[in-house]
């Protein structure tokens, strides 16, 4: 890059700069650089957000969290709703991500899709009149959560947890590699298309390389997942919980391996720190991994290999329930 390509790049500003950097990233991949390629393309997601107009970037990032942020509170009313409050003889607490919820498409059916996926069975399984058996279930369960998350809202809902038998279902999406943070996902829409189309082009094609050169790209790096971790563990036990149990993440199936390298190792990786931390804290571990995986995946899960089908909502059910109340 000579002087006068610096001074321009320097004075260009959005969406200029981005498109600047993703024709950089496609000539030096086509040249054979791809070491040169994937840097160009890091700076040209970088500058998503450093360059995008500030206000529209925040709307958009706000009217996205409010979305899924409204579904989960929906979720978490109608769980309510269902739940004794005053009189309970068992209290349980879920905070997950999208493993918990119903898939987007079977929120059509609500409240009843809530039957069918594991807080909702949950909590049918602990209620039953003629043996006057009354249980709660407060849940907070919304689609991209994270455990940074989840420790922002122990924090200010610590109450909830007294006496209660908590389950942490996070970690897909604390783990997964990306190609880009939320935030930068967001602001591809504020592109005019043609730039936007190049950049997720390049991410689609250079997928192996860019995840090679820049492996810890994802929301949560591992020694966060274990601080909040343990963050999360004082809450519950300063709180008063009943038992606290740390739910293992699922290992995608090997036909995502070959475009995502690495992937197997870095959720074995946080596996593993959940399995440590569980240890060092006095927490119950929930293999969901080994669960879903014994019982065949092709039963257990969607064709996405990801979320739990109706058999996996069920195994997980009775998996926790049997392991905190047998």
């Amino acid at each position: 890059m000579n002087e006068m390509t610096r001074t321009s790049f320097s004075d260009m500003g959005h969406p200029d700069s981005i498109d600047f950097a993703i024709d950089a990233a496609k000539a030096a991949a086509e040249a054979g650089a791809l070491d040169e390629a994937v840097r160009w393309f890091d700076l040209c997601r970088t500058l998503l957000t450093t360059s995008a107009p500030a206000v529209k970037l925040k709307l958009r990032l706000d009217a996205n969290m409010q979305s899924i942020a409204e579904e989960a509170e929906r979720c978490h009313e109608a769980l309510l709703k269902r739940s004794a409050t005053h009189d309970a003889t068992t209290r349980m607490v879920i905070i997950g991500d999208s493993l918990a919820l119903p898939r987007p498409e079977e929120m059509e059916s609500f409240p009843a899709c809530l039957d069918q996926a594991y807080p909702g069975i949950v909590l049918n399984r602990l209620q039953v009149p003629e043996e006057n058996k009354k249980a709660s279930v407060w849940a907070h369960c919304q689609r991209y959560f994270t455990t940074n998350d989840a420790v922002e809202l122990l924090q200010a809902n610590s109450d909830v947890l007294a006496d209660a038998h908590v389950l942490l279902h996070l970690g897909l999406n604390d783990a997964a590699l990306r190609m880009f943070m939320e935030n930068q996902r967001l602001a591809i829409a504020l592109l005019p298309p043609p730039i936007s189309d190049k950049i997720l082009a390049f991410s689609r094609q250079y997928r192996r390389e860019i995840i090679n050169a820049f492996p810890g790209f994802c929301y949560v790096p591992v020694a966060q997942y274990r601080a909040n971790l343990h963050r999360i563990a004082s809450i519950a036990y300063d709180a008063g919980a009943a038992s606290l149990t740390f739910t293992t993440v699922i290992v995608v199936p090997w036909k995502f391996w070959p475009a995502t390298p690495g992937v197997c190792h870095n959720f074995t990786t946080y596996n593993l720190a959940i399995m440590d931390v569980a240890a060092e804290v006095g927490a119950n571990v929930l293999d969901v991994d080994r669960l879903m995986w014994q019982n065949n995946v092709a039963r257990t899960l969607n064709k996405d290999g990801m979320h739990l089908s109706p058999v996996g909502h069920e195994l997980l059910a009775d998996a926790w329930i049997k392991q905190v109340l047998a």
